[in-house]
């Protein structure tokens, strides 16, 4: 064997066990490589399952378009089943005393459901291949947009309740949410508790002032909407910048007092964050059960209709 083609056999063997080492790591990383099924083995199976039924799905409908059957129907009745499953985890929710399997097993089949019939509503609905989402007449267009608006809620709900939990975990303490109100209360004692024991008369002046002009409007307020919505530290930071503004003009006791405020306003700020991102929470499980709800009347309804329709 020449040297040339000694060369090109052992490149050959390097390429081919690098491709083999590749398909080993990639078959890892997807599978476990032989050990207990992880989150991401989880994942991408119900993936796989969720692709091969929409295949499946696809190619039913055609076949059955294709031999001039009502193609919408079988659609239409794969919609409403998946429709009613995913409403049964909120039934699940409020019996968690019965045997029906774990809430993370519910969610995960919650999941993967919404994903599966997202994908048969666009196989259903056919005005959507000309680009409009939003059927045609009153029924079938609220239908279509309460599914959009409940599967727009779902997307959101599924990237909130990750993100927010480990927010107010990384924030410390976390109040019970009845018992923000209480908390919010007592910050506010205890600033108008420091400003009295004030006994400096200048800074008695200095701090009342700011007191009465911002930092009393924002200790005993209630949460903003603004707040609420996207929590923000905007009057927190104002709050904090001037009082520390005020130090030139304070005695001593009195920069003791404003660096307790500015500390106080801090918790209030993180008090605030806590209620605004438990609200979010709160809110969303109750908007997407009033949608959800509505949408499963709304299907049955449409289904009814549509049944009378192809029997005539």
């Amino acid at each position: 064997m020449s040297t040339v083609e000694r060369r090109e056999s052992e490149s050959s063997r390097k390429w081919k066990q690098t491709r083999r080492d590749f398909r080993e790591q990639l078959h890892r990383r997807l599978w476990g490589g032989g050990q207990p099924w992880t989150f991401r083995r989880r994942r991408v199976a119900s993936l796989l399952v969720v692709a091969i039924a929409l295949i499946v799905t696809a190619w039913t409908s055609q076949s059955l378009h294709a031999a001039l059957m009502r193609s919408s129907v079988m659609t239409g009745w794969t919609l409403l089943v998946c429709v009613l499953m995913l409403f049964a985890i909120g039934i699940r929710r409020r019996i968690p005393i019965l045997p029906l399997g774990t809430m993370s097993t519910w969610t995960q089949v919650h999941i993967f459901t919404g994903l599966f019939a997202a994908g048969v509503f666009l196989m259903h609905v056919p005005s959507i291949a000309s680009g409009q989402l939003i059927a045609d007449g009153w029924l079938e267009g609220t239908l279509s947009f309460l599914f959009l608006a409940v599967s727009a809620s779902g997307l959101y709900g599924l990237i909130a309740s990750r993100r927010l939990p480990a927010r107010l975990t990384a924030m410390g303490s976390q109040p019970r949410y009845d018992q923000i109100a209480w908390h919010r209360e007592q910050l506010a004692a205890r600033a108008s508790e420091r400003l009295d024991s004030l006994t400096s008369l200048e800074s008695q002046t200095v701090l009342g002032e700011f007191d009465d002009q911002y930092l009393r409007r924002y200790m005993e307020s209630p949460l903003s909407w603004s707040h609420r919505l996207f929590a923000h530290s905007f009057r927190r930071r104002r709050l904090v910048i001037g009082l520390n503004e005020l130090h030139r003009y304070l005695e001593d006791d009195g920069k003791e007092v404003a660096n307790e405020l500015s500390g106080l306003v801090r918790l209030r700020d993180e008090l605030d964050t806590q209620h605004a991102l438990q609200w979010r929470l709160r809110a969303w499980v109750a908007v997407h059960a009033v949608m959800s709800t509505a949408l499963v009347g709304l299907a049955i309804m449409h289904t009814i209709h549509a049944l009378q329709f192809v029997e005539s």
